[in-house]
C-alpha cells in the first residue's frame, strides 16, 4: 500500500488521503458496482509535478497534455487524474478523488455512455425552471417518508416528464450526463457518506448550481446525487439494473409505482408554488436577459467573416464544466480553456470547438504581439510547437 508524492524528482512522503480513499473503497466492499473503485491517482501540481498513490509513476507531467480532473493515458497506462493540491477538507478531497475514480472504472461497469452529452436546452428559461422545480421536490421527497414522500416524488417526475415534453430531442442527453456525471458524484458521496442522513445533509455544498449560468454540463452534478440518494432509500438493490442508457427518473418511478398524470401541464402549475416557484421565476428572468446579451456577443465575436478556422489533430482542452456553453449545433463556445493539438496550444477565451472535436474557431481579437511561433491576442494565445 505505498502511497508516495513524488515532487522535484527525489522527495517522498505518504499522502494520508490516499489511505483514506483506499480504505473507503475496501469497505465498500464492491457493493456499488461490483468493481472495487481504487484506481492509479496522478495529482498535477501548477508546476507539472506528480503527486501519486503508484510508486512507478512518472515525476513530471507532459507539457503537451491538459490538466483537468479525468482519465488519462500516460506512459502505456491508464491513470486517474486530478489537480494538486486538492482543495477542501479530508471528506470533500475523498469525495472528489472517489468521483475520478468513478469514471475510470466507468467503462468497465458498463456505465459510459457513447454520446457527449449536448444539454443546449438547459440556456432556455422554461427548461431550467422545470430542473430547479425537479431539484427542490426531489429534496423534500429525499427528507420525508411514507405517502409525503411518493406526492413529492411525484411531483418531481412531473416536472422533470413535462421539461422532457417540451424538449424530447433532449431526453437521451440528459440521461447520457446524469449517468456520466451524476452517478459519478453520486458515487463520491456515498462512498465517504454512508448514512442516508448525512448524505442528505451534505447536498447543500452543491446548491450553488442554482445561481449558475450554465447549466448544460453541470446539472447532473445535484440531479445524479438526489436520485441515487432516493433510490437508496427505497431500500431496492438497483445498482446491478443500471447500464450506459439508463433513466434514473423512470427507475425511481419504477421502483416506487409512480403513475404520472395524463395532463402534465395542468399537474405542473397546480404543484410549482409549493416549490419555490416565484424565487426561482424572478432569478430565470434576471438570466433570460443576461443570456440574450451573452448570445448576441456571441455571434457578433464568431460571425463567419470574423473567425479563424483551425483544423486541430487530436484535439483536447481543459476548461471546467461551467465554463462551457453548449449550441445548439452541437459546437461549445468555451471560456478560460486551454487547448492542445498535435500542433501546439490555444490558451485563453473565447473559443469554440466544433461538435467533432477536430476542429475550433477564434475571433479574430486585436493582436497585441506576434513572435515567432506565438500570437497574442486580447482575449487568446497560440503558440505553435517548434519544428524538429
Amino acid at each position: 500500500m505505498a502511497v508516495l508524492v513524488l515532487l522535484m524528482g527525489c522527495r517522498t512522503e505518504r499522502v494520508s488521503v490516499f489511505d483514506h480513499v483506499e480504505k473507503l473503497c475496501n469497505r465498500d466492499k464492491v457493493k456499488l458496482w461490483g468493481e472495487n473503485l481504487y484506481a492509479p491517482v496522478i495529482g498535477v501540481d501548477s508546476l507539472r509535478n506528480i503527486v501519486s498513490n503508484v510508486a512507478d509513476a512518472p515525476e513530471s507531467y507532459p507539457a503537451d497534455k491538459p490538466v483537468a480532473n479525468s482519465t488519462i493515458e500516460l506512459d502505456g497506462r491508464r491513470w486517474t487524474i486530478v489537480l494538486w493540491p486538492l482543495s477542501g477538507d479530508i471528506k470533500h478531497q475523498s469525495i472528489v478523488l472517489i468521483h475520478e475514480m468513478f469514471h475510470y472504472h466507468q467503462p468497465e461497469v458498463g456505465l459510459y455512455p457513447e454520446r457527449d452529452p449536448n444539454n443546449s436546452h438547459l440556456s432556455n428559461r422554461d427548461a431550467r425552471t422545470l430542473l430547479k422545480l425537479e431539484w427542490n421536490a426531489l429534496k423534500v421527497a429525499a427528507s420525508c417518508e411514507g405517502e409525503q414522500k411518493r406526492a413529492a416524488l411525484e411531483d418531481a417526475l412531473s416536472f422533470r416528464a413535462r421539461r422532457r415534453q417540451l424538449y424530447p430531442d433532449f431526453i437521451a442527453e440528459e440521461n447520457s450526463l446524469e449517468i456520466l456525471e451524476g452517478l459519478a458524484e453520486y458515487t463520491g458521496r456515498r462512498i465517504v457518506i454512508p448514512s442516508d442522513k448525512e448524505f442528505l445533509q451534505s447536498l447543500p455544498e452543491l446548491d450553488y448550481l442554482y445561481g449558475s449560468d450554465n447549466l448544460t454540463r453541470s446539472f447532473a452534478y445535484l440531479s445524479g446525487p438526489l436520485y441515487g440518494l432516493i433510490l437508496d432509500q427505497s431500500g431496492h438493490s438497483w445498482h446491478g439494473e443500471m447500464n450506459a442508457g439508463s433513466d434514473l427518473g423512470y427507475s425511481a418511478m419504477a421502483i416506487y409505482g409512480i403513475v404520472l398524470p395524463e395532463d402534465l401541464e395542468s399537474a405542473v402549475e397546480s404543484a410549482k408554488a409549493r416549490y419555490d416557484f416565484e424565487s426561482i421565476d424572478a432569478v430565470e428572468e434576471a438570466f433570460q436577459r443576461k443570456l440574450e446579451e451573452r448570445n448576441e456577443t456571441i455571434r457578433k465575436l464568431f460571425a463567419p467573416d470574423n473567425v479563424i478556422s483551425l483544423e486541430c489533430p487530436n484535439l483536447s482542452i481543459q476548461f471546467a464544466p461551467d465554463s462551457m456553453i453548449k449550441m445548439e449545433d452541437g459546437s461549445m463556445v468555451i471560456y478560460g480553456c486551454k487547448a492542445y493539438c498535435d500542433w501546439g496550444t490555444v490558451e485563453g477565451h473565447p473559443l469554440k470547438m466544433k461538435g467533432d472535436w477536430r476542429s475550433i474557431e477564434l475571433p479574430r481579437l486585436d493582436t497585441l504581439s506576434v513572435r515567432g511561433d506565438t500570437i497574442v491576442t486580447s482575449g487568446w494565445t497560440l503558440i505553435r510547437k517548434k519544428s524538429d
